[in-house]
């Protein structure tokens, strides 16, 4: 979501989602991480000093911005509910990851219209797409 800092700041209210899910999110990995690593094992005189196995196969990826982590859950809950309310199918794009497909052809116009609702606070253009794909925005989404 490079596009993000092209954009003025968030309204307020967004602002603050952002922050309680990155808060969260904190809690959770912080929960997650024991609280002491075991000892290492005491090495034998012919062990190398280098272990290539343990280098991280990918770079490090810098951490997400409270912006990004509100842009991914609102996908994330758009897609379940097209999902649930409109047949659509998860798929996998081999340059970009993971995609919506709905009626058999990639989503690529939900970003923009998340980003509208992060960015400006305006809602009008995440509703009128969710109403030309057939999702019914009074139906709760099944979280399974």
């Amino acid at each position: 979501l490079d596009l993000l800092d092209d954009h003025p700041a968030p309204s307020p209210r967004c602002t603050a989602l952002a922050a309680g899910l990155s808060e969260e999110l904190t809690r959770e990995e912080d929960a997650a991480v024991p609280a002491a690593a075991p000892a290492p094992p005491a090495m034998a005189p012919d062990t190398p000093l280098w272990d290539d196995g343990s280098l991280p196969l990918f770079p490090l990826q810098p951490p997400r911005t409270p912006r990004e982590v509100l842009a991914d859950h609102i996908t994330a809950m758009v897609c379940c509910a097209a999902m649930d309310t409109a047949g659509a199918t998860p798929g996998l794009d081999w340059l970009d990851g993971p995609s919506l497909l709905v009626k058999g052809e990639r989503a690529a116009d939900l970003a923009p219209k998340v980003l509208s609702l992060i960015e400006y606070g305006d809602p009008a253009p995440l509703r009128a797409w969710l109403t030309e794909i057939g999702i019914r925005p009074e139906k709760p989404v099944r979280l399974v």
